[in-house]
């Protein structure tokens, strides 16, 4: 006989149990995983760009990076508390509020313990505030600068403005991105703050037409360090309709 839990009194059973505790002792009272009640990022309000470490990767709305933040970390970095966690796995993610600059996630994993039979489940509530702030992309935009050169060719600036409204209505972070226009007479450039959304350009595009897309690159000058600085060029040319 395993006798009884300290803390509730009922027995203990073989495989639902943790001694001295029952397995519902155990896990009300035991924080089996290391998740953080509260993660801080920064992200970049013109662009949506968000900071992993030393880097700055697309993050897409704000409701979509805050998620896509807390997920990464969820799944890199947090470990076990306990020493008798064998194996986790994240099971769900859901916001509790309204996302905004400040949103509470509901997070689920499922934990195998040792000696436990099956797995168990545990909800952790987590706050992901949003740090308002200018990416170095962006800083350099609002000094003129701008990093991808995206070149439309093939169709009349007004026929791609038409094909393109629908995702300049949607997606804040190309708007956002968007330096300049340059009207040519078939085609357009498009001065851009980062490659994620010329990629959602040309997707966009792809939906309607048939492209041929080389990408290439040019100097800029240096930086402030005298680093050679870079900047990418992206031609498309329409080839027909779909």
């Amino acid at each position: 006989m395993l006798g009884h839990c300290a803390r509730c009194g009922r027995p203990l059973e073989e495989g639902r149990s943790v001694p001295p505790l029952c397995l519902e002792c155990f896990i009300e009272t035991t924080r089996l995983l290391c998740v953080p009640d509260r993660l801080d990022f920064d992200y970049c309000k013109y662009c949506g760009s968000m900071r992993l470490g030393h880097r700055w990767v697309e993050g897409g709305e704000l409701a979509e990076a805050s998620g896509r933040y807390l997920r990464l970390y969820l799944e890199q970095r947090v470990a076990p508390c306990v020493n008798v966690v064998e194996g986790y796995r994240l099971v769900s993610l859901a916001p509790l509020t309204e996302p905004s600059w400040r949103t509470i996630y509901s997070v689920v994993y499922e934990v195998e313990l040792r000696g436990v039979d099956e797995p168990v489940k545990q909800e952790y509530r987590v706050e992901v505030r949003a740090r308002p702030t200018i990416c170095p992309m962006c800083k350099d935009a609002r000094g003129g600068d701008y990093n991808v050169l995206l070149q439309l060719r093939g169709a009349e600036p007004s026929e791609l403005a038409r094909a393109l409204e629908g995702l300049f209505n949607r997606s804040s972070q190309v708007v956002g991105s968007l330096v300049d226009v340059v009207e040519l007479r078939n085609g357009v450039d498009l001065l851009l703050l980062d490659r994620g959304s010329a990629s959602k350009i040309l997707r966009e595009l792809r939906k309607k037409y048939r492209l041929s897309v080389r990408v290439t690159g040019e100097d800029v000058g240096t930086t402030s360090t005298g680093r050679l600085r870079r900047r990418l060029v992206i031609s498309a040319r329409i080839r027909g309709r779909r």
